[in-house]
């Protein structure tokens, strides 16, 4: 099971992601380390377990506002080891290729805009980007056809219930099946509530491919041990 820790950066810091109300997060208050800074919660993170890959939402550029590309570029920096999932509200060719790194995966999000036809031009395009299904109170967030054609979804999909991120509600195992993604032969990881050990096994028990975490790792609740039994 390929787990992947998730940092939310706003104007430089990272901020706690609470239900998708983004007007409303505050700089994240961690129990594995002082401070808000993007590079020291990272290490902080990587001291927990040696992950190979981070998830980075930006969610200034998400917002249509000038994102945090000097944040991202030092991470890279810092860390040259990590494989990067970024979204930064990208859904268009142009911009995909103008951020392009090798050390960087595109996450095309459904709310930020993205249908079917412009999915299909980014997929030609190296690295594959993957595809986030955004959904709030299990409403979708975006383009329902895309629901409708897994057939042009890239390799990797992430179910995302923004209602539940920061929440530590557990996963929405009744949203993960009313999406049939499970069946459509794809590699499929769950962001969303995840508070614990418990519910990463029922994750990996379900089919799920890896999940996406961030407020486990920051309050303690998951454990180096148990991080790498599941993976």
């Amino acid at each position: 099971m390929h787990i992947i820790p998730v940092i939310d950066i706003y104007q430089g810091q990272v901020v706690h992601a609470l239900r998708g109300q983004r007007d409303h997060y505050q700089p994240v208050r961690s129990g594995l380390c002082q401070g808000s800074d993007p590079s020291t919660i990272v290490q902080a993170i990587l001291d927990v377990y040696p992950f190979t890959t981070l998830y980075i939402a930006d969610l200034d550029s998400i917002r249509g506002n000038a994102g945090n590309n000097h944040v991202v570029d030092q991470l890279q920096q810092q860390f040259p080891h990590l494989e990067f999932w970024l979204d930064a509200g990208i859904y268009k060719k142009e911009d995909f290729l103008d951020i392009y790194s090798a050390s960087i995966t595109q996450v095309i999000g459904s709310e930020t805009g993205a249908e079917p036809d412009s999915l299909l031009e980014l997929i030609g395009i190296s690295p594959e980007p993957v595809l986030s299904l955004d959904f709030k109170e299990t409403i979708f967030s975006g383009d329902t056809r895309l629901l409708q054609r897994p057939d042009v979804w890239p390799g990797k999909i992430v179910i995302m219930d923004l209602a539940r991120v920061g929440s530590s509600d557990g996963p929405d195992i009744e949203l993960l099946n009313k999406t049939n993604a499970l069946s459509t032969g794809k590699n499929i990881y769950m962001a969303g509530g995840v508070r614990n050990v418990s519910d990463l096994k029922l994750l990996k028990y379900t089919g799920v491919a890896g999940a996406l975490i961030a407020t486990a790792l920051h309050n303690g609740s998951l454990t180096r041990q148990e991080i790498s039994a599941l993976e």
